[in-house]
């Protein structure tokens, strides 16, 4: 249930100084896109060179607060109120009933084992740790850059390294030497190619080269099939995630049901080996899940 928040009692409630810095905040356009989170609303604030993600929300009939800065509770921090103060102007609706993020779902051990060895860490330590890592593995690389928002749209750098391993996979079996082992090498290029760039801002041009590796991945699993005596990989373990990040591309560019059927059926007319699970993508279709052949469904 939604509850109607008195702006103006909230921001005579707010300390001078939290105000301050919170109009500072604002002015600055340090508030990053609003997401909603356990009926309450978060964001990326970056305050001079550092960066927090507070979140706000309603728990048990108060607005509270609760940031990476360490502040949490009813006092809150000026990256709270900064956030609040954008969600009001966009009109957001808070929950009566809100549960910050941290509350929201058990810690695993393995990962609260992770946090606490973090915290050990100084901010030089850690920061040389992540950027380390970064270097040796692409698709972390990836992920770190998209959380500190430098990935640019424009940047094609992503596609092209997804296009080379479609266009080597294509190649897998053009040699009269090749072997299994080389299909099932392209295969597993292509699944991990496919999660840096579904790592990427979502754009139309990555959905179409998902569609190719589609089709040439379809192509090249026919040879396990008829090898599954002697193939250590099945089919479908790389048909799934380059399948998954065909749906989540989809749903990402909010594309219409129609236009996700009419590709979908492009695709099914070229595949043969069942690559496709149009089961996957029930939620996007809705009610032109009929639109799709009813020979894909068999």
């Amino acid at each position: 249930m939604a509850v109607r928040i008195d702006v103006e009692a909230f921001r005579d409630s707010i300390p001078m100084e939290v105000g301050e810095i919170a109009a500072r905040l604002l002015t600055e356009s340090s508030v990053g896109e609003l997401e909603p989170a356990g009926g309450g609303v978060q964001a990326v604030v970056r305050d001079h060179d550092v960066v927090f993600q507070p979140w706000v929300g309603i728990v048990d009939g108060i607005f509270t607060g609760d940031c990476d800065c360490g502040i949490a509770g009813e006092d809150l921090c000026a990256h709270g109120v900064a956030t609040a103060l954008t969600a009001f102007d966009a009109g957001v609706a808070f929950s009566g009933a809100a549960t910050p993020p941290g509350d929201a779902v058990p810690v695993e051990p393995d990962h609260a084992h992770y946090l606490q060895a973090v915290q050990r860490l100084s901010p030089r330590q850690l920061a040389d740790l992540v950027a380390g890592h970064a270097a040796r593995d692409r698709l972390f690389a990836t992920l770190l850059l998209a959380e500190a928002g430098m990935l640019d749209a424009a940047d094609t750098s992503g596609l092209a390294d997804f296009g080379a391993a479609v266009r080597d996979a294509s190649q897998a079996t053009a040699d009269s030497r090749w072997q299994i082992s080389d299909v099932e090498a392209a295969g597993h290029r292509l699944a991990a190619e496919v999660q840096i760039l579904c790592a990427r801002p979502a754009i139309p041009t990555a959905l179409d080269l998902v569609e190719e590796a589609i089709l040439v991945w379809d192509e090249l699993s026919g040879h396990l099939r008829d090898a599954y005596h002697i193939a250590r990989t099945e089919p479908e373990e790389i048909a799934e995630p380059i399948v998954n990040a065909h749906r989540d591309l989809c749903e990402r560019l909010d594309l219409d049901p129609d236009e996700i059927a009419q590709r979908l059926n492009q695709l099914l007319a070229r595949c043969h080996h069942d690559t496709v699970d149009v089961d996957m993508y029930a939620d996007l279709l809705g009610e032109h899940a009929d639109a799709i052949s009813p020979s894909a469904r068999w």
